[in-house]
């Protein structure tokens, strides 16, 4: 079953607005087997809303259009699905009377604006809203049918598992997961197992994540059991041929898988920060139980901290500059030492937009890691902007402390 997504509000438009509940029916509808075929957004006006429902039902087997169903006046999905299929909306009484009786219940007044949340296209048929006052509706058409939920996430989760998720055919028995790998790009990983691409009921996609690259695989079967052992059978596969830059799966995240390392051998961590100002720190702290691994960490952006707290000499900084492999090395020293860890971790480098030179351009950083002696640097040459660059630094930075973890002592 081929699915697309229609969200309706011109505030999902706005920079920093995420559509979450795309997001959401999307795991839900892979969940029992449909697939999701095209997802858009769609500002508060009728003709352009009605436009793309007519566009969806043209091409999918089935149509959910979210949002734009409560009682204020830039609430306009309703006329526009009354507009896309040609069909007069209508007050239902009973409705109108139900949502009055609950408006009554919590002892709020029961406006005629409110009572517009009754009307809906002529053949629709109402989906209960448990948790709110909006209903949603549904359109069975001739090979598609039309849902309409309500643009808030809790409603609209409500009403998608009691009453859509039985509309969805279940297809196929199918097994999901996904693989996390870190310190490589897109190109190389797809060189590595394009092959498997054509395997008989499997998909596979390769998308750039923050923390790495991200593999999703979906693979069907005879039966649930087939469909995960042909699963795992293709995740030997690829992590055979990745090795250690395969570092977790599904809901793993390089912050834990480190971290489950070290408690695993027993060993603390430490760190010592300059342009990611303590970002390293917070993403291991944000890890459930890290403090039985995480001592703590210093933050240590000017030259002067960086002798008085991490133990950076003068000497050093004078000869290599702040952001150099030197200055990195004595940082995961200084970090092991002082926050007496088994493990210290480094971070010098220039974020940007300003400080940077020919020889020591923006994006140039400098890790290390010191395990007891043991060191490990990475030079890294990042590009992106400020922001982007501090993030990528603490995932290489991380990504670095758990190869160093798994070499043999």
């Amino acid at each position: 079953m081929d699915v697309e997504l229609i969200a309706v509000g011109t505030e999902l438009l706005d920079l920093g607005r995420s559509d979450t509940n795309s997001e959401w029916l999307t795991e839900r509808l892979l969940r029992v087997g449909a697939r999701v075929t095209a997802r858009t957004a769609v500002g508060d006006d009728v003709p352009r809303i009605a436009g793309q429902i007519r566009t969806a039902l043209a091409r999918a087997d089935l149509v959910i259009v979210s949002g734009g169903l409560g009682p204020t006046g830039d609430d306009r999905t309703r006329e526009a699905v009354a507009s896309a299929l040609g069909a007069p909306l209508e007050r239902d009484p009973a409705m109108a009377g139900a949502l009055e009786a609950r408006f009554r219940v919590h002892g709020r007044r029961f406006s005629d604006h409110q009572r517009s949340q009754a009307d809906r296209p002529r053949g629709a048929r109402w989906l209960a809203n448990p948790v709110g006052i909006a209903p949603g509706f549904v359109v069975d058409g001739p090979g598609v049918a039309l849902v309409v939920l309500p643009g808030v996430p809790a409603e609209l989760r409500a009403i998608f598992d009691l009453e859509v998720a039985p509309l969805v055919p279940r297809r196929t028995p199918r097994a999901r997961r996904v693989l996390k790998i870190a310190g490589r790009t897109e190109s190389w990983v797809d060189e590595r197992i394009r092959d498997l691409y054509a395997e008989p009921g499997t998909t596979v996609t390769i998308l750039a994540r923050p923390e790495g690259i991200e593999v999703s695989l979906q693979v069907h079967g005879a039966d649930a059991g087939d469909a995960t052992s042909r699963l795992d059978a293709l995740d030997a596969r690829i992590a055979q041929r990745v090795g250690v830059d395969l570092f977790g799966r599904d809901g793993d995240t390089l912050a834990a898988v480190t971290g489950e390392l070290l408690r695993r051998a027993g060993l603390t961590l430490g760190t010592a920060e300059s342009c990611t100002g303590g970002m390293m720190a917070g993403a291991v702290t944000d890890v459930p139980g890290s403090s039985a691994w995480f001592r703590g960490g210093v933050v240590a952006y000017s030259d002067e901290l960086k002798v008085e707290l991490a133990g950076v000499s003068r000497a050093t900084l004078a000869e290599h500059g702040a952001v150099s492999a030197a200055v990195a090395v004595e940082l995961a020293h200084g970090a092991r030492v002082r926050c007496g860890a088994a493990v210290g971790v480094g971070i010098t480098g220039v974020a940007g937009p300003a400080g940077g030179t020919p020889a020591k351009p923006v994006g140039l950083v400098h890790v290390a890691v010191d395990r007891e002696g043991s060191l490990s640097e990475r030079e890294l040459r990042l590009g992106g902007d400020r922001e982007a660059i501090r993030r990528r630094t603490v995932t290489s930075a991380l990504d670095v402390v758990r190869r160093a973890l798994l070499e043999p002592r």
